[in-house]
């Protein structure tokens, strides 16, 4: 995680794509689901998108919103940065391993 956070932010995210590959994916695509994973990996649950939002990405229903997009707009914007932003900024993300129930019944 912390990996692709640092990726991230230096602006080469997709360095972090297994070379096994040997470049046989469509950039954008992976893109995207690398930027989503971040967006899902956030400490807080109500700071991550819920499934529907999640399948709206994948689906490129929704523009995933640029993270620094993430300051200013909507309320889910401004909800985004409180937490996200700042665990990027201090370099502070990580991964729970206990799923609460109230977190899956909400669809988070």
């Amino acid at each position: 995680m912390d990996w692709v956070v640092e990726n991230y932010q230096l602006g080469q995210i997709l360095e972090v794509v297994d070379p096994k590959l040997n470049s046989v994916y469509v950039e954008e695509e992976v893109e995207l689901v690398l930027k989503l994973g971040l967006l899902c990996t956030q400490h807080r649950a109500d700071f991550r998108p819920t499934m529907r939002e999640v399948a709206r990405y994948l689906n490129w229903d929704d523009p995933l919103p640029e993270i620094a997009d993430w300051r200013h707009g909507d309320s889910q914007s401004s909800r985004l940065s409180s937490g996200f932003l700042q665990a990027l900024s201090t370099g502070s993300i990580s991964i729970s391993n206990n799923l609460s129930t109230m977190s899956i019944e909400a669809g988070r």
